[in-house]
C-alpha cells in the first residue's frame, strides 16, 4: 500500500510538472512581459510546521496556504504581466525537491516562500526574511523590501534578514532555486499576540497585502532601467584565469564577452571574471539563467560601479 501511495504521488507530480512545462513555453512564447512567480506555502500535509496548540488556533502549514493565496490573489488582481504559480493550494505534503522542481520547470522570475515562525522563548516577535547568500544581490533588496513592507503596513516589527552564514545552515529551497528566492517568516505563532493576529483573517489580509504591495513595488523598480549596471560574476580565484582556459571556451563560443575585475583583499589579490552589462536586474536574472545552463551553476548577479 505505502509503494502504491509513493508510485501515485510520484505519477500526480510528473503530470503536474508536465502541464505546467507546456503552460510556460506558452507563456514565453506569448510574450517575454509575463513573468513567472513561484509562491511556496511551507509545510502541508503530514508536515504541520508549529502545531496549533489548541483548537482556537490553525496549525502553522494553513496560515502559510491562507497568507500565500491571498498574495497570490492580489498578483493576480493588480499585476497583469505576472504569470502566478503556488507547489501546492490545499493540505498536500510536498516535498522540498519538489518545490524546488517546480519552480524550475516553471522558469519563475522569482520564488516566495511563505512560513511562520517558533520560538521556545514565547516573548519574541517580528517577521524575518531568509536569503541563501548577500551575493545574490537581488534577493536581498527583495528581502528587505518585502520586510519593510510589512513592519509599515501590519502590526508586526521586522527582525531583520538572515543569509546562510548567519544561520549556520542551508535552507534547501533557497540554496537550490536559479532564480531570486526569499523565505518570510510572517511572525511567532509562539508569542500569544502575534499568535492571535496571524490567526486572524484581518492580521492574515494585512500581512499579505504587505508582501503584495513590497513585491509590487520592487518589481515595478527592477523593472525600469534605473541608470544602474549589472552583470554576472562566474569565478573569482586567487589565480588569474586566461580567455584561453578551456573553462570559458562554451562562454566565448556563444559571444559572451569576459571581464577580469582585480581587487585587492587582507593584501591579496582576488580576480574576479564577469559576463554582460545590462541595466535592470530582470535582464540581469534572465542572463544568469542562461550562463547557468552552460555550466557555471554558481553564477550569481552583481551590480557593477
Amino acid at each position: 500500500m505505502e509503494t502504491l501511495k509513493k508510485l501515485s504521488t510520484a505519477i500526480f507530480i510528473t503530470l503536474i510538472l508536465f502541464t505546467l512545462s507546456s503552460m510556460t513555453s506558452i507563456v514565453n512564447a506569448q510574450s517575454k512581459k509575463t513573468y513567472v512567480v513561484v509562491i511556496d506555502p511551507g509545510h502541508g500535509g503530514k508536515d504541520p510546521g508549529k502545531p496549533r496548540g489548541s483548537s482556537a488556533y490553525m496549525h502553522e502549514k494553513d496560515i502559510n496556504l491562507r497568507i500565500a493565496k491571498k498574495i497570490g490573489l492580489l498578483m493576480r488582481q493588480h499585476m497583469p504581466n505576472v504569470q502566478v504559480y503556488y507547489t501546492r493550494t490545499s493540505d498536500k505534503y510536498v516535498s522540498l525537491e519538489d518545490r524546488v522542481d517546480f519552480a524550475e520547470v516553471a522558469q519563475a522570475d522569482y520564488f516566495l516562500s511563505i512560513h511562520s515562525n517558533s520560538n521556545p522563548n514565547k516573548w519574541i516577535v517580528g517577521a524575518k526574511a531568509h536569503v541563501d547568500t548577500d551575493q545574490d544581490q537581488v534577493s536581498v533588496a527583495l528581502a528587505k523590501v518585502l520586510l519593510n513592507s510589512i513592519e509599515k503596513k501590519t502590526l508586526i516589527q521586522s527582525r531583520g534578514m538572515m543569509n546562510r552564514n548567519d544561520r549556520g545552515y542551508n535552507l534547501y529551497v533557497l540554496k537550490n532555486t536559479s532564480m531570486p528566492s526569499v523565505l518570510i517568516e510572517c511572525g511567532f505563532l509562539s508569542n500569544p499576540y502575534e499568535r492571535k493576529y496571524i490567526n486572524s483573517k484581518e492580521g492574515q489580509n494585512e500581512i499579505a497585502n504587505a508582501i503584495f504591495q513590497g513585491f509590487q513595488s520592487f518589481h515595478g523598480q527592477s523593472s525600469t532601467p534605473q541608470g544602474d549596471n549589472y552583470s554576472i560574476q562566474i569565478l573569482a580565484t586567487n589565480k588569474r584565469v586566461t580567455n584561453t582556459n578551456p573553462h570559458f571556451q562554451k562562454l566565448l563560443n556563444q559571444g559572451h564577452l569576459i571581464k577580469e575585475h582585480e581587487i585587492i583583499r587582507n593584501n591579496k589579490k582576488i580576480y574576479k571574471y564577469t559576463v554582460g552589462n545590462v541595466p535592470t536586474t530582470e535582464t540581469a536574472q534572465s542572463l544568469k539563467l542562461r550562463i547557468r545552463r552552460l555550466g557555471f551553476t554558481d553564477a550569481f548577479v552583481v551590480k557593477m560601479p
